[in-house]
């Protein structure tokens, strides 16, 4: 567990985490921010290690299904507002690259898992981004 050091004078009385020197330099030199977390949990969900799940529930049914139907949202506002139908159309399939990712990382966890669940969570998969290709 990373010793954390309290620095008071850096923001005005407010207490921010500080790691120690030898930690900062194993976590790139600076405080660990969100990103640094953001691109951990991408990792992880790629090296297969979340279980199968988690990644199908959470990650590919509902936060996938929430982006895509957020992009539709907007994409309809720009084509209701004539908007230049390229911009709508580009905010349409921006979650694109997210859906292949997520496929593939189920395509991986489901490998690598050897549950029983394994081919239903693939053939869900290719269903879930067929189905958001079209909403």
């Amino acid at each position: 567990r990373p010793q954390i050091i309290h620095d008071r004078a850096r923001h005005r009385g407010a207490v921010t985490p500080i790691l120690n020197e030898a930690q900062a330099s194993k976590t790139g030199g600076g405080r660990p921010g969100w990103w640094a977390g953001l691109r951990a949990y991408f990792r992880a969900l790629w090296s297969g290690s979340e279980p199968l799940h988690r990644v199908v529930i959470s990650d590919m049914l509902i936060g996938g299904t929430l982006i895509n139907v957020v992009a539709l949202a907007i994409a309809l506002a720009l084509f209701a507002l004539e908007a230049p139908k390229w911009l709508a159309t580009t905010v349409f399939f921006s979650p694109f690259p997210y859906n292949l990712f997520i496929v593939a990382v189920v395509w991986r966890t489901a490998t690598v898992s050897g549950s029983a669940l394994a081919w239903p969570a693939r053939i869900l998969a290719l269903a879930w981004i067929g189905l958001m290709f079209v909403i």
